[in-house]
């Protein structure tokens, strides 16, 4: 099959396709002292699938993650749609999504999807940064689909650095053990301070949210991403059904992949900005019942400054 013929392929199924010979990755990964494993394949198909901005804020009753996370799990959905498009191609092949070794973000950057900027993320021209990555390793040589470099950048824009709560972002680049949307979706302790700068269930925003190339893109709903009515978790499922039970309920979301309890740690955080004590017996049992020492450390903590606030407001 030829480069055209491929390309179209994958262009009927994703939003951004750009192609690269695999060993322009592999060199660049290794300027950058990126560490990916060695393969065989030729060539590397790198995809964008774009999702909307849809704003939906947490509730005395229900706690919303990251808008990423609506509508079906993106890695399935990714997954799917890469699988639709092989299953027509008799080529040897290997696909990632999200959790793979190798960088999604520098091959997109390769391929001329978008270019990497200061909030850490992929911009491309027509989506901003509202996309999934994912990347497809062809054992056939192809041509690249990148005719020119993206000549557009953030320039002398800081807005991202400048509101990043916890100074994650900085001209020198980026840690992420102060990035929310890391710590969060970390089994650890929470710091007070990490306590207090929390909001969202599973994820942040806030980057994307403020930043200028987000303005006036592209923006609508591929099926897949339609709300399923599970974007909003309860939080008495969190804290009274069984892991089980819960994934049952809330099966096929994305925010289910590092489990129910990080789920509740966050949800604490949540609840303690609130100052809603309604909780408070469901938390007490849930420290006595959940043996993680992550959680129940921060978990403890957090409930004696619910248990002070409810004292108050007696």
């Amino acid at each position: 099959m030829t480069t055209y013929e491929i390309y179209n392929a994958f262009k009927q199924e994703f939003d951004m396709v750009g192609i690269i010979q695999t060993k322009k990755y592999f060199e660049a990964a290794e300027k950058l002292k990126f560490v990916s494993p060695a393969n065989d394949y030729k060539t590397m198909v790198v995809l964008g699938l774009a999702y909307p901005k849809r704003i939906i804020k947490s509730t005395t009753n229900k706690l919303y993650a990251s808008f990423y996370t609506f509508g079906k799990d993106y890695h399935l959905v990714l997954k799917d749609r890469i699988k639709k498009v092989m299953n027509n191609i008799p080529i040897e092949y290997e696909l990632g999504v999200d959790n793979h070794p190798y960088n999604e973000r520098l091959a997109a950057e390769l391929s001329g999807i978008g270019y990497f900027a200061k909030n850490q993320l992929i911009i491309n021209p027509e989506f901003g940064s509202y996309f999934f990555l994912g990347i497809v390793f062809l054992n056939i040589d192809l041509e690249e689909t990148k005719s020119s470099p993206i000549i557009e950048n953030c320039g002398d824009c800081r807005i991202c650095i400048e509101v990043c709560p916890t100074n994650a972002l900085s001209d020198f680049g980026y840690n992420y053990n102060k990035c929310i949307s890391y710590y969060n979706q970390t089994k650890k302790v929470l710091t007070d301070k990490e306590i207090n700068t929390n909001y969202c269930l599973f994820g942040c925003d806030i980057c994307q949210l403020v930043c200028p190339k987000n303005i006036n893109i592209k923006s609508f709903i591929h099926p897949e991403f339609e709300l399923t009515g599970k974007e909003g978790v309860d939080i008495v499922d969190l804290f009274s059904l069984s892991d089980k039970n819960f994934a049952e309920k809330y099966n096929g979301m994305s925010y289910l992949w590092k489990g129910k309890t990080i789920l509740m740690r966050n949800a604490l955080t949540i609840l303690l900005r609130q100052k809603s004590t309604n909780y408070n017996t469901l938390i007490s049992n849930s420290i006595l019942k959940f043996e993680m020492p992550w959680y129940k450390e921060t978990a403890t903590k957090i409930l004696k400054k619910l248990e002070v606030i409810k004292k108050e407001s007696i």
